[in-house]
């Protein structure tokens, strides 16, 4: 009745000469007309809603963490060849460490780390870099240039951190927004099990 998410192996390119299918969590839910390619790894109770690309074609495995939310319209991609993020011995392009919120038409571009509870706002760009653990990037923002942002900190809406002098002054997360995340992951885990349930919208 509905159209289903697509899940393709990627291509085999000089950057990516093997052939990976995405690895997709039982407990996960995908919406209709999203699709994922390649070497992805969606873990538990992740939500991936409509419309989004997720194109593990140009390097390194993505890592999409347990509770992790992600939208509508968002894109994830990696730079092609061999820039990656290193975590446990294993060389990553995206690792999303879990209990992530990715909002509406966000770009997510490797190589990149997001740690636990972060929030990534609607129209955010990052593309090349490393985020702490319980940040808040807000809307409109973008984070680029290989830099590394600390734990707890906070990117106002529309600012822009391209050099490491730049993050390492960023403010911790204001008191209003330090809850921000959680309550959203909360929503979207139970808003994902309902679809499942509920609906034929959702893989």
């Amino acid at each position: 009745m509905y159209p289903y998410p697509i899940f393709y192996q990627n291509p085999p390119v000089d950057e990516v000469t093997s052939i990976s299918a995405p690895t997709i969590s039982s407990k996960a839910v995908v919406g209709t007309d999203s699709m994922i390619i390649g070497n992805i790894t969606i873990c538990d109770d992740v939500f991936v809603g409509f419309k989004n690309l997720l194109r593990a074609d140009s390097g390194y495995p993505y890592y999409v963490g347990p509770y992790t939310n992600i939208q509508d319209y968002v894109l994830m991609h990696v730079h092609p060849g061999r820039e990656h993020v290193e975590i446990n011995d294993q060389k990553w392009g995206v690792f999303l460490e879990g209990a992530n919120s990715i909002l509406h038409h966000a770009a997510v571009h490797g190589p990149l780390f997001i740690g636990k509870n972060t929030f990534v706002g609607q129209h955010a760009n990052i593309y090349d870099a490393v985020i702490g653990r319980n940040c808040v990037i807000m809307h409109g923002a973008t984070v680029t240039n290989g830099v590394s942002i600390a734990d707890n900190r906070f990117v106002a809406p529309g600012q822009v951190i391209w050099r490491q002098e730049d993050a390492d002054n960023l403010p911790p997360v204001p008191d209003e927004h330090k809850h921000l995340n959680e309550k959203i992951v909360d929503h979207y885990y139970r808003l994902g099990k309902s679809y499942a349930r509920h609906t034929g919208l959702a893989f």
